[in-house]
């Protein structure tokens, strides 16, 4: 645990020594598949119940999945996995050096560090509501600058700004393929009922 506590630490001051540090600890790779799921499970329980806590209005197909929280579970463990396959791959087609596992573990940590995020929102739901959207909002733009710096050390990269753009397109490309999908598998109507 200390060490872990230490690496969060380092994460914040500097990310990219903390991926060197974090890549450098030899962390088998079925702890980093075991990891994944368990970030998952985790991030979905506590979805879950922020939407019981939240105020009301979240979109029909949300609601649907965080209403349960093992297909909350499944969905978050497709994303999470979706995102390491992308990091990897299009990592590796712009030149990067970066592994498959390590890709992986980079994934797991980021998610370790976002479910401490998810907790603090999850209390200030319940002790101020307004606090828990300005916790949201800081989370995304940590998450963004701490994804870009880990992305840029997995694979060898110096521009941060070309990773950080890498990123928005190929997360725009995922998403419009994505919501085909499941635009194609549960029909429009199941996205916007009441129209």
């Amino acid at each position: 645990m200390d060490r872990m506590l230490a690496l969060a630490k380092l994460t914040l001051q500097n990310p990219r020594q903390a991926t060197r540090a974090l890549l450098a600890e030899g962390v088998p790779t079925p702890a980093r598949t075991a990891g994944l799921m368990l970030v998952a499970v985790v991030s979905a329980v506590i979805a879950s119940l922020q939407i019981r806590l939240g105020p009301p209005g979240m979109d029909p197909l949300s609601a649907m999945i965080l209403a349960s929280p093992f297909l909350a579970a499944v969905v978050q463990w497709v994303f999470l996995a979706l995102s390491v396959v992308l990091i990897h791959r299009v990592g590796r087609a712009a030149g990067g050096t970066g592994s498959f596992p390590d890709a992986l573990l980079i994934v797991v940590w980021l998610q370790c560090l976002t479910l401490v995020l998810q907790l603090l929102q999850l209390v200030a739901l319940v002790i101020a509501p307004p606090l828990a959207g300005i916790i949201g909002l800081g989370g995304f733009v940590l998450f963004l600058w701490l994804m870009t710096h880990f992305i840029a050390e997995l694979h060898g990269f110096r521009n941060r700004g070309l990773v950080f753009l890498g990123m928005v397109l190929t997360a725009l490309v995922a998403g419009l393929v994505i919501g085909m999908a499941v635009i194609l598998l549960v029909g429009p109507e199941a996205l916007m009922p009441n129209v």
